[in-house]
């Protein structure tokens, strides 16, 4: 039995947002805010699938709403410790999934351009390359602007 078969998604909780926090700061270079996840995972049009292990631990999560029938995904990460396993990949097609049964037609993101390893698992997920955001992050770096047509 490998990794995945090992773990269950759910939608994330306000008591996980301790664990979610701890992750974004270990995954991301500029990392959001626990005030911010918690008003994103607050929202009526979130979609914030957390995953757990099979010790009922969050390894991952995913943060997103939908507008109209647009799914924007602004972050997703799974732990140090669990990446490179197919996870993040699972992540993304669970969250795809169930954008698709509340009426999602398209999924839209932004990823730094040096984020390679985030670029391969969203092109493994379906995504195209769309353009350039010059500038976008506060650093500087530019975003590469990612779609997806769901079915």
């Amino acid at each position: 039995m490998n990794e995945i078969d090992n773990i269950i998604f759910r939608p994330a909780q306000l008591d996980d947002l301790d664990r979610i926090y701890s992750i974004e700061q270990l995954c991301n270079p500029n990392p959001w805010s626990r005030a911010g996840l918690s008003v994103e995972l607050t929202k009526t049009s979130a979609l914030f699938p957390v995953i757990e292990n099979h010790q009922k631990l969050i390894i991952g999560f995913a943060c997103s709403v939908l507008i109209l029938n647009e799914l924007h995904i602004f972050e997703a990460a799974v732990h140090p410790q669990y990446q490179n396993r197919g996870l993040g990949a699972s992540l993304i097609k669970h969250l795809l999934s169930e954008a698709i049964l509340v009426g999602a037609d398209t999924a839209l993101l932004e990823v730094r351009v040096s984020n390679h390893s985030a670029i391969r698992v969203y092109e493994k997920c379906g995504f195209k390359r769309d353009g350039l955001r010059k500038g976008y992050y506060q650093d500087g770096e530019d975003a590469l602007l990612m779609s997806k047509t769901l079915n």
